[in-house]
């Protein structure tokens, strides 16, 4: 399934935006401030109905109007179809596709996957254990017949029930006892989930990287084996998946009186968590600012690849990797990108950034213009 036209109203600083006869590969640029980056951000609120840089969507309406809308028209072999998207100021929310209706945002999930790499995907490996769960649960939460969403908001009503109960200074073992369940039992299921999608995400990255370090020639690292180790850490000890329901409870059960003190639940899929070590060292000690871009970008490209291998069409969103790879690790990077049959949106400054990794596929391009004024506009280049 392809994007085959975008249209943007009352977009941030895009009035009205429309970017028509979309292909596989299209490269966007124009100065800083044109809009560029929310062309992007209107594809991943199609996809999730939420915008990558901002929480609050008063942010994103224009000033003057009370709702912003999104409508992309959606090729499935010919099979055109529309997927509409209006936020409003109100925190109102309507999805339409093919003309009718949908209930919620879950009936996105297989719908339009997008992929994003931009200047913050780079903390990955730095940053906290929250931004490790949300990679893992992209993938998790996209691949529909696994329910995941469902799952997590049984665990995160639970939990909160729960951690309302040690906060009330006098423990109830009985009321305790049955959030401590429901706990347990999505609990193990969402672990097992993570655990599944971690494996596969695991085998697509080891070829993806294998091929992306060949062509940049860093085999080793100051006598380091480059390639990386990643270890899943559910955020509680399920014995490698054995019994997990039954391990979780005992666990919740035996933190009780620890929890209370805390005021909270310290175990759980809610702390899980993905490691990454070279040669036993972290990695992000290891690796050079140019190498963990590098492994990052691998990562996201792995999910994607691996959701494809899943039957899904997934939209890659890469946001101005000029500015954050130099040349020859572009290069390689979309050498890889153009193998995987994703669509592929991708911002620059400048058009010339984005043109030397594209002349193997140069039919399957297109390039478009952005330049901010009045209206906003978008348009597409011969």
């Amino acid at each position: 399934m392809l994007i085959r036209e975008l249209h943007l109203s009352h977009f941030r600083n895009l009035a009205q935006a429309s970017l028509e006869d979309l292909d596989q590969f299209n490269l966007i640029h124009g100065r800083n401030g044109s809009g560029k980056t929310s062309i992007l951000e209107a594809i991943h609120m199609l996809s999730l109905t939420r915008s990558f840089r901002s929480r609050q969507v008063e942010s994103i309406i224009q000033f003057e109007s009370s709702a912003l809308v999104v409508r992309a028209v959606l090729d499935s072999g010919g099979d055109r179809r529309n997927l509409g998207i209006q936020r409003g100021k109100d925190k109102s929310l309507v999805l339409k596709y093919g003309g009718e209706r949908l209930r919620s945002f879950t009936d996105l999930s297989g719908l339009l996957p997008v992929q994003l790499i931009n200047p913050d995907s780079f903390m990955l490996l730095e940053g906290s254990p929250a931004v490790r769960r949300q990679f893992l649960d992209w993938s998790v939460f996209h691949v529909k017949h696994l329910g995941f969403y469902q799952e997590w908001s049984r665990y995160r009503k639970a939990l909160k029930q729960r951690n309302a109960l040690l906060r009330r200074g006098k423990l109830s073992p009985s009321m305790l006892a049955l959030w401590e369940e429901e706990i347990a039992l999505t609990g193990a299921k969402i672990t097992a989930m993570r655990r599944r999608q971690f494996e596969l995400t695991e085998k697509a990255y080891q070829a993806i990287s294998a091929e992306l370090l060949a062509s940049l020639g860093e085999a080793s690292f100051q006598g380091h084996d480059v390639s990386l180790s990643m270890r899943f850490s559910p955020g509680w000890d399920d014995r490698e998946g054995e019994g997990g329901e039954s391990a979780l409870l005992q666990i919740l059960e035996q933190a009780r009186e620890q929890d209370a003190r805390q005021g909270f639940t310290r175990v759980g899929p809610h702390r899980a968590d993905i490691r990454f070590s070279m040669s036993g060292l972290p990695a992000q000690d290891v690796l050079s600012r140019g190498q963990i871009k590098t492994v990052v970008c691998a990562l996201k490209l792995a999910q994607a690849k691996m959701l494809i291998a899943e039957g899904l069409d997934v939209a890659l969103l890469l946001d101005d990797l000029p500015a954050e790879l130099d040349r020859q690790r572009r290069a390689a990077l979309f050498s890889v990108v153009s193998q995987l049959g994703a669509q592929v949106f991708a911002t620059s400054i400048d058009e010339s950034d984005l043109d030397d990794a594209w002349f193997a596929c140069a039919e399957k391009v297109k390039r478009f213009h952005v330049e901010h004024c009045c209206r906003g506009n978008a348009e597409a280049e011969k």
